[in-house]
């Protein structure tokens, strides 16, 4: 998942995919132009003498872009051009595409809309003061020529010829074309961009969120998680049973074998004890080698017996040193009452009674399932 997400890329891959989405924008303006210049009924609404220079700028930001894609790929590793190329990628970027949105017009829809758009996609990728190293100038930039084209001190949107910017530009087909083939790349490329970023954002926050209440050896509920499902059923006043077990001599497996086999044993146990639960019930790790269940409307009958193969499971299933040495686990189980019984007690007594019962299985010689309602019987 980590991999997978966008904004867990690397600063260069990151930059990598913001040069080839610049060199796709780059080509549909060659081709825009290349169009023009070849049609005689658009010929009339473009600027000839101009084509060389703008060319020649879209040729060279084409190559720039390309070779920027090689060098960051090689240089993908190097800790100096993971840290900096952010500022580099947001500045060259930013350049490029503010001299196409002066070629067009730099106060126009699409001039505009774009620069919106590409800034909300960037503090998306890169943190807001590689940003805004380039933003900052831009803005100024586009404030300074937008007040010297109105007073012409400066070509506005050379691109086009006399005879179409001294026409009412709203009425001219070719100039809302224009403006719409400018501007739609670069709005559906951000568009698809952030609708998928926020889709792995929210994706990601899920993740997370799910993680947080995992245990994340045994992959089992954490201890967090099991005592708001306790809040939770007390809250709907719903019957539940508890059950605690613990394995049995774990030190000693530790101690004797390494704790990457006592980790093992951890996963083992938790996976047999998920395989033999109800769908509707739940079982987390309670503590280093104890864990719980939290079984819902059933009767200490059912309790008892999915208690019992659990155990037999754990004991049937051992764990593989190698070839000719297994490790033989059992653990012990304890059971408390069920809280429709005791319904004036809060959830940690009901835990206490489990934890009893537990205790009162340890004494009886380990590796076998106690309910708390014996505790009675044998004082």
């Amino acid at each position: 998942m980590k991999d997978s997400v966008i904004m867990n890329w690397s600063n260069v891959n990151k930059s990598i995919l913001a040069f080839s989405l610049c060199t796709m924008i780059t080509m549909l303006w060659i081709v825009w132009w290349l169009v023009c210049v070849r049609l005689p009924d658009f010929q009339i609404w473009i600027n000839l003498e101009f084509y060389p220079n703008l060319m020649t700028a879209y040729s060279l930001s084409m190559i720039g872009y390309l070779v920027a894609i090689v060098v960051a790929h090689f240089l993908r590793k190097n800790l100096f051009v993971e840290k900096y190329i952010p500022y580099f990628t947001t500045c060259y970027v930013g350049i490029t595409l503010i001299y196409g949105a002066y070629c067009t017009g730099i106060i126009s829809f699409a001039s505009v809309a774009s620069f919106v758009s590409l800034v909300t996609v960037g503090l998306v990728l890169f943190k807001p003061r590689e940003v805004y190293t380039a933003v900052i100038p831009i803005a100024i930039f586009i404030a300074i020529s937008g007040y010297l084209s109105a007073i012409d001190q400066i070509a506005y949107a050379p691109i086009y010829s006399l005879a179409l910017q001294e026409s009412p530009l709203h009425n001219n087909k070719f100039w809302v074309a224009s403006m719409l083939y400018f501007y739609i790349p670069i709005f559906l490329i951000s568009i698809i961009l952030f609708i998928i970023l926020l889709i792995q954002w929210k994706y990601r926050e899920e993740h997370i969120d799910r993680m947080s209440k995992i245990d994340p050896l045994t992959l089992v509920y954490n201890r967090r998680s099991i005592n708001d499902f306790l809040t939770l059923n007390h809250e709907h006043e719903q019957g539940y049973v508890i059950v605690l077990l613990d394995i049995d001599h774990f030190k000693r497996v530790n101690d004797t074998y390494g704790h990457d086999i006592g980790d093992q044993v951890l996963k083992k146990v938790a996976k047999i004890l998920m395989e033999n639960i109800r769908d509707d019930d739940y079982v987390g790790r309670f503590g280093g080698e104890e864990f719980i269940f939290i079984l819902n409307n059933i009767d200490l009958k059912q309790v008892f017996e999915i208690a019992e193969r659990c155990r037999i499971e754990i004991e049937k299933n051992h764990i593989h040193l190698n070839t000719f040495e297994n490790i033989v686990v059992t653990a012990s189980f304890g059971i408390s009452l069920p809280s429709e019984q005791v319904d004036k007690l809060n959830k940690k007594e009901i835990i206490r009674q489990a934890d009893q019962a537990l205790y009162f299985a340890k004494l009886s010689g380990r590796n076998q399932v106690r309910q708390f309602s014996e505790l009675s019987k044998a004082i």
